[in-house]
């Protein structure tokens, strides 16, 4: 009769809505700074963008993450690039989809940065993944690639572990079902920007981190996400990519921040780190 009892209890419990437990999350890559310093474009600021020498860089810097984007070509190929033709960032013309991975291998990168990057070329994930393997986290942007594909190629290189892949809410629900222990990130929907709202998106798309520009998130939004045991990584791009915009995203209490300049970032963590303002490191900064 006790034991009936404890079963009919547990099954009222379950049953009352809210009882849940929150969902497991996947583990984040360890950082090195107080905040997850995100090279964007592997740090379009200070190298061509998107290329093996951007990424080269941003090593060079320790930086947590390298963002990059990756699209499909003719023939079934990942290749980095952002936009979806190679036009703004290379010598050549046409769409990414259009062209043959060999086709795409003869265009040099647009380079503004001096000799020490004259012959970049646009990359292949695969070599993406070689070079960050042990040297440097990868923050993925799955702009045109199968989903089965790009795991697949993670697996390939050992890098599931050292991955947080972004996209929109839908497609980051295959990743989830393909590789539940992989973390991934979309960014917040306005129509969740309120009382409660993360609890509810989180219920639809399970992510272990939220993304969107600084200038959208307030302290209040922040503390909301981190009560879903979330974590909160902003862009601090264009006219806010500076020491104030990296202090104002502090002060909001993120947990990461995208950059076009890891430079400036790196420096300004280390000024803090220095100065007593700023929050600990889980390691020692690299100097």
């Amino acid at each position: 009769m006790r034991s009936f009892a404890a079963g009919l209890l547990a099954i009222f419990v379950v049953g009352i809505p809210g009882s849940e437990s929150p969902p497991p999350r996947a583990p984040l890559p360890r950082l090195r700074w107080p905040v997850a310093v995100i090279g964007h474009r592997a740090g379009a600021g200070v190298a061509p963008e998107n290329t093996l020498g951007a990424i080269r860089q941003a090593i060079r810097l320790h930086v947590d993450y390298v963002e990059v984007d990756v699209r499909t070509t003719r023939d079934g190929a990942l290749v980095i690039m952002h936009d979806p033709t190679v036009d703004r960032t290379t010598n050549g013309r046409g769409a990414v989809r259009a062209l043959t991975l060999a086709e795409i291998r003869l265009l040099a990168a647009k380079n503004r940065f001096g000799s020490a990057f004259q012959n970049e070329r646009v990359p292949t994930l695969a070599e993406v993944l070689a070079l960050c393997r042990g040297k440097v986290h990868l923050y993925l942007d799955q702009k045109d690639a199968d989903t089965t594909t790009t795991l697949k190629a993670l697996k390939a290189h050992g890098m599931e572990k050292s991955v947080l892949v972004y996209n929109e809410p839908e497609p980051l629900k295959e990743w989830k079902q393909l590789a539940p222990a992989l973390p991934v990130m979309p960014s917040l929907p306005a129509a969740y920007r309120k009382p409660g709202g993360v609890a509810e998106f989180e219920a639809s798309c399970p992510a272990e981190a939220l993304d969107g520009h600084v200038r959208e998130w307030a302290r209040e939004l922040v503390d909301q996400v981190h009560a879903a045991r979330v974590k909160v990584y902003v862009d601090i791009l264009g006219s806010t990519d500076n020491a104030e915009g990296y202090a104002g995203a502090l002060a909001l209490g993120v947990d990461g921040i995208q950059t076009d300049y890891p430079d400036r970032l790196t420096r300004f963590l280390r000024e803090q780190h220095h100065s007593g303002r700023a929050r600990p490191f889980s390691t020692p900064p690299v100097r």
